[in-house]
């Protein structure tokens, strides 16, 4: 039985917002999205003179009997935004239970949130066994998709997300979603970035962190298992290990921020303490992605 991923109140709420993106590269069908480019939708946009080769169908004979010149209407265009969610499944997403579930909960929060504006979204689990969630469109696929997030399962596989997500790129999205941990190698992470702004897609990078992983409660002696790798390390935890530590992932960070700033890549962290609404009505929101 899968869980229940999203509330009626939170889905209630995401059915009244929807991404945003700077540079709107669109899908090639219509949607619910007003464009500045003329096109055939229902809404009234102004008149031009009738140029040969216009419909004749839009010509407006009421004009044509007051002016005795040809003028036509035209519409503003509606289309889709091409969304796709990259979630990783590694292991280190889902040693922490509610680091898995937080990461869920914003995947499945954001696939409803665009399947409600009528855009088309694909859902790929970086990692896991299970296929890609194939783009759907509309918000009668919206209850099948959350269906589909509850059931992903991390993978049981050493794998790095940062050169997994590569093979899963997809060049004709309008937007891409990245929602991982990213404590991977910097280098990794940056080359799969750069990769993926190839297409000139906008990009959102979503960065989940548990709050054990940004102050470790850890003391004495310990084995460490890297999640990822399985490679065991033997460390005695005191303050300046751990101080050494939380220097590193600092350090990492801001590498990492630095780095999608420059390149105009949104980017943003959270803590699974925050409350998912925080994150989606007020903190990404307050940067303009929704």
């Amino acid at each position: 039985m899968s869980e229940q991923l999203l509330t009626s109140k939170l889905m209630y709420q995401l059915d009244k917002y929807r991404l945003q993106a700077r540079n709107m590269k669109r899908g090639h069908h219509k949607g619910a999205r007003r464009s500045s480019r003329q096109g055939t939708s229902l809404e009234f946009s102004d008149y031009r003179i009738y140029q040969p080769g216009d419909d004749l169908r839009q010509i407006d004979w009421n004009i044509y009997a007051r002016t005795n010149k040809h003028y036509i209407k035209r519409f503003l265009d509606e289309q889709e935004l091409v969304v796709s969610i990259y979630l990783d499944c590694t292991r280190s997403m889902s040693l922490i239970p509610e680091k898995w579930r937080f990461a869920k909960m914003l995947a499945a929060s954001i696939g409803f949130m665009s399947l409600s504006a009528d855009d088309r979204v694909g859902i790929f689990p970086i990692g896991s066994e299970l296929h890609p969630f194939t783009y759907k469109k509309g918000k009668a696929f919206s209850n099948r998709m959350v269906h589909y997030v509850s059931n992903i399962h991390p993978s049981q596989n050493a794998n790095i997300f940062s050169e997994t997500v590569q093979t899963f790129i997809q060049p004709k999205s309008s937007i891409s979603v990245v929602i991982s941990d990213l404590l991977e190698p910097i280098e990794l992470i940056e080359e799969a970035l750069k990769k993926l702004q190839v297409y000139k897609q906008e990009l959102y990078v979503i960065q989940i962190l548990a709050r054990e992983e940004t102050n470790p409660y850890y003391q004495g002696d310990l084995e460490l298992l890297d999640s990822e790798t399985g490679e065991k390390v033997n460390v005695t935890m005191n303050r300046t290990v751990k101080s050494n530590y939380q220097n590193r992932l600092t350090d990492h960070l801001k590498r990492l921020e630095k780095f999608c700033f420059e390149r105009g890549i949104g980017f943003h962290s959270c803590d699974t303490v925050d409350r998912i609404e925080d994150v989606i009505f007020h903190q990404l929101s307050s940067k303009g992605w929704i």
